[in-house]
């Protein structure tokens, strides 16, 4: 029996399916992009504080949700083609719909244990196909089903049903922007999960019901497609493999923004869902009926946003943080414009739409991919970043590959500025007093880029020598690095120290030779507020610290002291420990135990009151891992502590005050609190010791009596405001109370 035949004796849904019209398909399409994007920031919520806070987190778990796009892309064209009548189609979507039910409330399993430091990655990617995949799949399916259902409800527009893409990718935006504003401040996550459950459910209803609509409104026959655009070649692999190139540049583009933006900030919804939000409205605007910005205008700007983002990029110069975060938005947008509005005008009639959209998110995954998973192999530093800005101007319709006329010219300044910063670099070196001159070098390879946009190659080449300036400016390139999972650690030799880089930030340095080789430096120097802790806790017992660093405090250890280290990253646990590299460990403490892991999580397994005193210092560059700093982390640690132990936690951060943070965790428990911001001497060695600032807490009023005459050290009271906890965090308003400071 056909959709033809049952839709001949209730003729009625015929007409009710005309006073509809298209708002059935598009109130589904909306309300399954919402879904889509309202748990991509809820899992990486769920999971980033058992992986250390990681901005890696965030990018696995979106290679992870490509992935599952993919499968629910591959799952609807298999659909639509081999099963011919609409109404089989729903049936199959709706067993479908049921099984992926069955994971449902979302929560994380528990059945691969906690995650293992040495494979993160697979951890996670394991727990999200258990956890997550299953419904995650079965609605990201809807949008190309509801368009094919669309393209046979025989309604006048039903040969050209793209134009629901654009309400599409609106709920995903509106979804995006409502976890970080409205879900994430307003209920646990328990609740996030229970609203997500209810909003499955309704999404089956409407999706079986717009399933029926296009099933009796014309048959479910497909709509006779549409002629061919002239530039098309149908079924051409070269075809095919432009899609998936269109679709690979922006996706990758979106995790190296992303993950250059949250790096030195914080991994936090509020920082992935900008980038996100900026590539969803690439789609809407060029899927849209009529594209409010054509191909031609953002390919212009393009060259223009490109060399903005690599004048931002560290070290040569430092923007404001807002600035930088809008100029690397901005280049995302325009390259993500470019490749999308290539896409959708050689997008092909409706009887390939499936495929389309199946290319199109194979292209997105492996863009993902790239980023996530092969690039921390390959580059031992973010390089990929940059490669993709050169892959962009690459992917413009300018009128010509090469270069010809004055674009010569240009082409052979970019490289001799280039092959200028590889020599000033050889010969002078890369100190403060060569900033200028790297400057100067770098803004003519950048104009280089602008003089050359009628060409394709010609920026692109430009482009790669703006950031080889930039690298060869660098004056912590060189040494040793190894990117991993929580980020890229390097070693350098710089005025007599080794120096142990996380990101932008040192992470410990230690004298080569001299009698200061034991001497712990920088944050950890004894003049330093660390230090003067250290010095001040002497008595017998065990001391615990939450991370490692170069293992600089080691050399504090006094007669009857054991020492602890919490440490998630393999990385920095294998230079620290390595006596060729850092020798603070195996000289003054060789019996120290490390513990890979996250180190709430890990010290979660020590014994209660066991430590005389516990040490807080787990940021990664400035990025900081916020579950770390919330109420109930602080019972934690307390509860670790000795009846007269002192808990110190190191909270110097360029973007954020974090002091304030702690102090009301003090006040909402009741614990006694001391502040200092230790400022290092001016011209002081900028190793021997550095800036920083530090609260201690205790249990007791008497446990910090020691502090008590040191004026060096303040009582340190909560202002009131509201503490964080692990459903409720403020780094906008440490942001900002960090600009008035």
């Amino acid at each position: 029996m056909s959709d033809q035949s049952l839709a001949g004796a209730p003729a009625g849904m015929g007409g009710l399916a005309g006073r509809l019209g298209a708002s059935p398909y598009v109130a589904t399409v909306f309300l399954s992009a919402s879904l889509v994007f309202l748990v991509q920031p809820m899992f990486a919520k769920m999971a980033t504080p058992l992986l250390g806070g990681s901005p890696s987190v965030w990018n696995v778990s979106l290679v992870c949700f490509q992935a599952a796009l993919l499968l629910g892309y591959a799952y609807a064209h298999a659909l639509v083609r081999f099963v011919a009548e609409t109404r089989a189609q729903v049936a199959v979507h709706a067993a479908a719909l049921a099984l992926g039910a069955l994971v449902l409330p979302l929560g994380l399993t528990g059945a691969l244990g906690d995650p293992d430091p040495s494979r993160p990655t697979l951890w996670l990617i394991g727990v999200f196909a258990l956890s997550i995949a299953p419904p995650f799949a079965v609605i990201s399916a809807t949008a190309p089903l509801i368009q094919a259902w669309y393209a046979r409800s025989g309604r006048p527009d039903a040969a050209d049903p793209y134009h629901l893409y654009g309400a599409s990718n609106i709920g995903s935006l509106l979804g995006l922007a409502a976890y970080p504003l409205v879900l994430e401040p307003l209920a646990p996550l328990a609740g996030q999960s229970f609203a997500w459950t209810l909003g499955y459910g309704l999404l089956a209803l409407m999706l079986l019901g717009s399933g029926a609509l296009a099933a009796f409104g014309n048959g479910g026959q497909a709509a006779a497609p549409a002629a061919p655009k002239a530039s098309a070649t149908a079924g051409a692999w070269t075809e095919r493999l432009r899609w998936m190139a269109l679709a690979f540049i922006p996706s990758s583009l979106l995790v190296g923004a992303t993950t250059h933006i949250s790096t030195d900030v914080a991994s936090a919804p509020f920082l992935w869902a900008p980038p996100l939000m900026v590539f969803l409205t690439t789609f809407i605007i060029v899927f849209a009926k009529r594209p409010p910005i054509s191909l031609a205008m953002s390919s212009r700007f393009l060259p223009l946003a490109v060399g903005a983002a690599l004048l931002a990029l560290p070290p040569l110069t430092q923007f404001p943080l807002v600035l930088d975060f809008a100029i690397h938005l901005v280049a995302l947008f325009l390259a993500a414009l470019v490749c999308h509005g290539a896409l959708a005008e050689s997008r092909p009639e409706a009887g390939r739409l499936t495929e389309f959209y199946l290319l199109m998110s194979l292209g997105g995954v492996l863009g993902g991919a790239f980023n996530a998973l092969l690039a921390p192999v390959l580059f031992n530093s973010i390089l990929e970043y940059p490669l993709l800005l050169a892959a962009a101007l690459l992917a413009r319709p300018a009128p010509r590959w090469g270069w010809a006329g004055s674009e010569r010219v240009w082409v052979s300044v970019a490289l001799a500025a280039l092959a200028g910063a590889i020599g000033l670099r050889v010969l002078a070196g890369a100190g403060d007093d060569m900033v200028f001159a790297f400057r100067l070098i770098l803004a003519l390879a950048v104009v280089a880029i602008l003089f050359t946009k009628d060409s394709r190659i010609a920026p692109a080449l430009g482009a790669l020598a703006a950031w080889g300036v930039g690298a060869a400016a660098n004056p912590t390139s060189g040494g040793e690095a190894e990117r991993g999972f929580f980020g890229v650690v390097k070693l350098i030799e710089r005025d007599g120290y080794r120096v142990m880089m996380h990101g932008t930030t040192i992470h410990g340095a230690q004298a080569l030779e001299g009698e200061q080789v034991l001497r712990p430096t920088t944050y950890y120097a004894p003049e330093a507020a660390i230090g003067q802790v250290f010095e001040a806790v002497k008595e017998p017992g065990e001391i615990g610290v939450v991370g490692l660093g170069a293992g600089s405090v080691a050399c504090y250890r006094q007669t009857g002291q054991r020492h602890t280290y919490y440490e998630i990253d393999p990385i920095v646990a294998r230079a620290a420990a390595d006596p060729a590299l850092f020798t603070y460990l195996s000289e003054c403490a060789p019996d120290a135990e490390i513990v890979l892991g996250d180190g709430r999580l890990t010290l979660a397994d020590a014994p209660q009151g066991v430590y005389r005193l516990l040490l807080i210092d787990a940021f990664s560059s400035d990025s900081i891992p916020a579950h770390l700093l919330t109420r109930e982390a602080f019972e934690l640690y307390l509860s670790r502590l000795t009846d007269d132990g002192v808990l110190a936690v190191h909270v110097s951060n360029r973007h954020m005050a974090l002091a304030p943070v702690v102090a009301r965790i003090a006040g909402e428990l009741g614990a006694p609190a001391m502040y200092q911001f230790y400022q290092m001497d001016a011209g002081a060695d900028r190793f021997y010791a550095q800036s920083s600032e530090v609260v201690i807490l205790a249990k007791s009023e008497a446990a910090l009596q020691r502090f008590a005459g040191d004026p060096r050290w303040a009582a340190f009271e909560s202002d009131g405001g509201r503490p964080w906890t692990d459903d409720y965090s403020n780094l906008i308003g440490a942001i900002l109370e960090k600009r008035r400071d």
